[in-house]
């Protein structure tokens, strides 16, 4: 170890899949998810997890994938933002007019002009002869024909959407009598609205989405005939603000129900990755049964094992091909000491949230903080896990930002605590009136202890529980505490992702995780 000389611009590479394309290619870990995406008769396509967990390097690694061709759909540039903030369609919003079939139309339209282009690259003469060629319904052929060349010059295009959306907007027109739906002030009856509802839809089942329809039956009779070539479409960055909250979650309900019409492909697979929270939130708001998702759900988890082998794979690059090492240079070889009596690698995992993510930024600061020196020392670690902790915190607060508003008040009520307690032990009076007070101070116009305000009733039993779980059960969902029992302390996962009513036994003990403990 002697030959190494750390410098701050050493690191195992970036928290960014998006950066991280050196490390990822020759680091990557085929895990059991990693198989299963790649197994075209797996149908999980729903990529479940965490911010940092480790999806879009999944799907970004699916890009030297060599027997696939990989297509990459990105909300926020087919002009979704365009279609739901034109005043057609903001009127039909405001009307209260449902537009999920309009939305899933523009889904299917997206994938199928995106596989066409990209799987056949384009050639209108050649493309329809190999269709012919391989696939027997004539009759569908000329369908998909027609509807190319109905939204000729502008198929590939975000125009493609504006045309649809205008010709929507004159069938609308029509039903009201030849008058826009600007023009009209009032608010619209409910009869007139399901008249609008029932005409909307009938025109988008029959002229478009039929014809959709035909297509998807036609090149999936046409790759059933060449079963060697597959396609892989990877839809990802739905967590960001890619469009306004109100239009997201009924964006993404239409497009879970777009993608399933492709579930019976069998070489063609569509894969979207998403946060937890963002599923069980668009389930809530539109009504969605989140039961049908489940058989297509592949949650993203990492255990300890796979977590320190990341590490050494890492590490394990960056000396014998970054740094021109020979020699095998693992992690335990630059954290070979103990901190608190723990090996320092399992510190340091046991201060991440299980996340790729989040072990490359605490190992890339003790580099930093070992800058100039031939050793990584205990007090490096230690002065690491200081910003360590900070970024966390800023990154926690970025995450839930949209569900929790500002998480500031959970640490400070969970500092009341010990690093371990009983769920009973908050329902003291002590106690109770501690956090009470903390609320009533300094958090009484934050908008997520709204609850906490109006059913607060300090001498009422079901009050306090009321209170005592939504706080915890908030805390738990963000990983700011885990819970422990005989085979060790688990947080929320994927499968997981909040507390049940058993898990407030009174019994049951909850351990506050270490980078956030007061106490550690």
């Amino acid at each position: 170890m002697s030959e190494i000389l750390f410098k701050k611009n050493l690191n195992i590479g970036s928290i960014s899949a998006e950066c991280d394309s050196e490390f990822l290619e020759n680091c990557f870990i085929e895990t059991s998810e990693y198989k299963d995406i790649i197994d075209f008769n797996n149908r999980k396509i729903i990529l479940l997890g965490r911010t940092g967990v480790g999806k879009t390097a999944l799907l970004n690694q699916l890009k030297f994938y060599s027997k696939a061709i990989y297509i990459e759909i990105k909300p926020d540039t087919f002009a979704l933002q365009y279609i739901t903030n034109i005043p057609f369609v903001s009127k039909l919003k405001e009307q209260g007019v449902n537009l999920d079939i309009f939305y899933k139309f523009l889904w299917l339209h997206e994938i199928i002009s995106q596989v066409i282009k990209k799987y056949f690259a384009y050639n209108k003469k050649n493309f329809f002869l190999e269709l012919k060629e391989r696939a027997s319904d004539k009759g569908r052929i000329n369908e998909l024909h027609k509807y190319i060349k109905e939204y000729e010059g502008i198929f590939f295009n975000e125009t493609a959407n504006e045309k649809i959306t205008s010709e929507l907007e004159k069938a609308v027109s029509a039903l009201l009598g030849n008058k826009t739906l600007g023009s009209i002030n009032v608010k619209l009856t409910e009869s007139v609205k399901k008249e609008i509802q029932a005409h909307t839809s009938q025109y988008i089942n029959k002229k478009q989405i039929s014809q959709l329809k035909n297509i998807i039956t036609l090149l999936k009779e046409y790759f059933a005939q060449n079963k060697q070539q597959k396609i892989i479409v990877a839809i990802d960055n739905l967590d960001e603000d890619w469009i306004d909250p109100d239009s997201k979650y009924c964006l993404i309900n239409a497009l879970l129900n777009a993608v399933k019409m492709f579930i019976d492909f069998s070489n063609l697979k569509i894969l979207l990755a998403m946060r937890a929270d963002l599923l069980a939130k668009t389930c809530e708001v539109v009504n969605r049964q989140n039961e049908k998702d489940d058989a297509y759900i592949l949650r993203i988890n990492w255990t300890r094992d796979a977590l320190l082998h990341l590490l050494d794979k890492r590490v394990q690059y960056l000396f014998k091909f970054k740094y021109n090492k020979n020699s095998q240079i693992s992690a335990k070889d630059i954290f070979n000491f103990q901190i608190n009596n723990i090996p320092a690698c399992d510190y340091i995992v046991d201060r991440t949230m299980m996340r790729p993510r989040d072990l490359i930024e605490f190992v890339n600061l003790c580099i930093e903080e070992a800058d100039g020196s031939t050793k990584i020392t205990p007090s490096n670690v230690l002065n690491a896990e200081k910003h360590f902790k900070r970024k966390r915190f800023q990154a926690l607060s970025h995450e839930w930002l949209s569900v929790y508003g500002n998480i500031e008040p959970y640490s400070e009520l969970l500092n009341l605590l010990g690093n371990t307690f009983k769920y009973i032990d908050l329902l003291s009076d002590n106690k109770y009136k501690e956090i009470e007070e903390i609320v009533y101070k300094k958090y009484w116009q934050n908008p997520m202890f709204k609850d906490f305000l109006e059913i607060n009733n300090p001498t009422e039993k079901s009050s306090k529980e009321k209170n005592i779980r939504n706080i915890l059960n908030a805390a738990y969902i963000m990983g700011l505490i885990g819970i422990k029992d005989s085979n060790g302390v688990s947080y929320a996962t994927p499968n997981s992702p909040t507390l049940e009513s058993w898990d407030y036994h009174t019994e049951l003990q909850f351990v506050i995780h270490p980078l956030f403990a007061p106490h550690s």
